[in-house]
């Protein structure tokens, strides 16, 4: 038996679960509607609904993760600041990093949030896009750090490390999320489970009904720190859950064939209610792309105006404060835009040749 076949997947949700989460989703959707404009992801694609109007659409990610919270607050900055330039920007909720692959690749977004496992792999047609490289990506800058976060229910985790899961039902992001690819390959390349682990697709919202319910023992979440659904939770839920830890030798595994440029990371402690000391956990680097065919000059002053106004985003999420022209380029492996460069060769900034292909 493979390893990959220790960890039996289930697909199906419960109807009455799925109800209750839609009620809570379209509470969100209605509330973000009154303060920030949002669009579906359809034909918006750098269009020009007047000559002096720009019109984009930034793909973020499914609410209560960071990069809708960040990715909304970025739209906004830009319309406000390139409204004279006649640029305006909405950003539209995704299931996660490869929806806003798939978007950015056939035109429905213009700028994508994503994490770099989805943006490397699809760039050089590995993983999930084997063969099927997308080479129109462009990198704009690297972001922040995105996090692994395990929760467990309190009596489930004797030992705070991945064997607490041993036939435990996950959840796990949905299909197109980053969470669920790095849950997917941390168990699979670390075999340390007696009995099957079953992950479970379901949205942030979901998996808080899920664990409410007892349908799910076990979350996964991955973002910025903090991240607002575990901050939500913790707060909710002091004494009845537990972290789960990932050791430097397991993320030595997941290194070394599924996801070359995950690193070691904590989680500190007191980020979060209940949660007295540091956890170690896996992480990679979450980043702002967008497609080649986008205007050099456009995304020359949507870089500017990111750097220009770290204060502003830092207001909308903390997790902001790890943006600096100084660590844009760090680790980045996808070409950059021919707009970013310019604004970083102005910065006196040395770009990689690898970085700059245009």
């Amino acid at each position: 038996m493979s390893k990959g076949a220790q960890y039996a997947q289930t697909m199906n949700n419960d109807a009455e679960q799925n109800k209750r989460m839609q009620k809570k989703i379209l509470a969100v959707v209605i509330t973000t509607l009154l303060l920030f404009p949002i669009h579906p992801m359809e034909g918006l694609s750098a269009r020009q609904s007047k000559p002096s109007r720009i019109s984009l659409l930034i793909a973020t990610g499914p609410p209560g993760s960071v990069d809708y919270q960040v990715g909304l607050g970025l739209a906004s900055l830009w319309t406000s600041s390139l409204r004279n330039m006649g640029i305006r920007v909405s950003a539209a909720i995704s299931e996660g990093s490869g929806e806003n692959i798939e978007a950015v690749k056939i035109g429905d977004a213009d700028l994508i949030m994503t994490d770099e496992y989805f943006c490397y792999s699809a760039f050089f047609g590995k993983g999930p896009y084997k063969d099927k490289p997308q080479n129109q990506i462009r990198s704009i800058a690297i972001l922040w750090p995105d996090l692994l976060h395990i929760l467990v229910k309190s009596e489930k985790a004797p030992t705070s490390s991945l064997q607490d899961l041993e036939g435990l039902t996950v959840a796990t992001g949905l299909p197109d999320s980053a969470c669920r690819r790095l849950m997917e390959h941390l168990l699979r390349e670390n075999t340390v489970t007696k009995k099957d682990v079953k992950l479970k697709p379901l949205s942030n919202i979901a998996a808080l009904e899920a664990w409410k319910t007892g349908a799910v023992q076990a979350m996964s979440f991955s973002g910025g720190l903090p991240i607002p659904t575990v901050n939500f939770f913790t707060q909710q839920n002091i004494g009845l859950f537990g972290f789960l830890e990932v050791s430097n030798s397991e993320i030595a595994n997941l290194r070394s064939e599924a996801m070359p440029n995950v690193f070691g990371a904590k989680i500190p402690a007191g980020l979060y209610s209940g949660q007295d000391k540091d956890v170690n956990t896996v992480g990679q680097h979450n980043m702002l792309a967008t497609s080649a065919l986008l205007d050099r000059q456009i995304v020359y002053e949507l870089t500017r105006t990111i750097f220009e106004n770290i204060e502003y985003l830092v207001r909308i999420h903390p997790v902001c404060s790890n943006i600096s022209i100084e660590k844009a380029l760090t680790g980045l492996k996808i070409p950059l835009h021919p707009g970013a460069i310019q604004y970083y060769r102005e910065k006196k900034m040395a770009i990689p040749e690898e970085l700059s292909i245009d």
